[in-house]
């Protein structure tokens, strides 16, 4: 552990590792729109098409991150956010949300509650660390960080909260080149 330049590396004794949960990392931008772009925009048309058949996604990162994500959805998607197609403009109604601490309660509450029951057409939710804790919600089949929570721990939490039904899932990481040389120095 020396020779990777660690200092006080963490050591877990046990295999996170869950076999119907595929785990990846892959680059993204480090600038402006490129650093999202790359990232959202195969999800956008993926979801654009799929509509209630694209896959319960959780997407992680800071507020900021996540509130630039909702807003890429908004402008992208425009009226296909919706679903059914031409339903009423309410939150209800749209295919992705956000979820964090400043969220409103009820809003918070409603999107619990539907996830939990398997009634909510939600099938993105941009939330930060406010999500999942005490959620034992089955059908996430895709967890994406976009950037690196604080600990280990805390990345296998939120990315173990996919595949907890059994079905093969997804958990992706999109690394920015910079942080992978200014966390680990050579």
């Amino acid at each position: 552990m020396e020779s990777l330049g660690m200092i006080d590396p963490m050591v877990i004794h046990v295999n996170p590792n869950r076999k119907n949960i595929y785990f990846s990392s892959s680059r993204r931008g480090n600038h402006g729109d490129e650093k999202l772009a790359n990232i959202l925009q195969p999800l956008v048309s993926d979801l654009r098409y799929r509509r209630l058949d694209f896959p319960l996604t959780i997407i992680y990162g800071t507020l900021e991150t996540i509130s630039s994500c909702y807003e890429y959805f908004s402008s992208h998607l425009q009226e296909e956010q919706y679903e059914p197609l031409g339903s009423p403009k309410l939150a209800q109604h749209r295919l992705f949300t956000q979820f964090h601490a400043q969220y409103p309660e009820h809003e918070r509450q409603r999107i619990v509650d539907e996830l939990v029951q398997g009634k909510s057409k939600l099938r993105i939710i941009f939330a930060t660390v406010a999500f999942g804790i005490g959620l034992d919600i089955k059908n996430i089949r895709q967890v994406i960080h976009i950037g690196l929570p604080y600990t280990m721990e805390e990345y296998f939490q939120e990315a173990g909260r996919a595949g907890r039904a059994g079905f093969h899932s997804h958990g992706d990481t999109p690394i920015a080149g910079w942080f992978i040389s200014w966390k680990i120095p050579i």
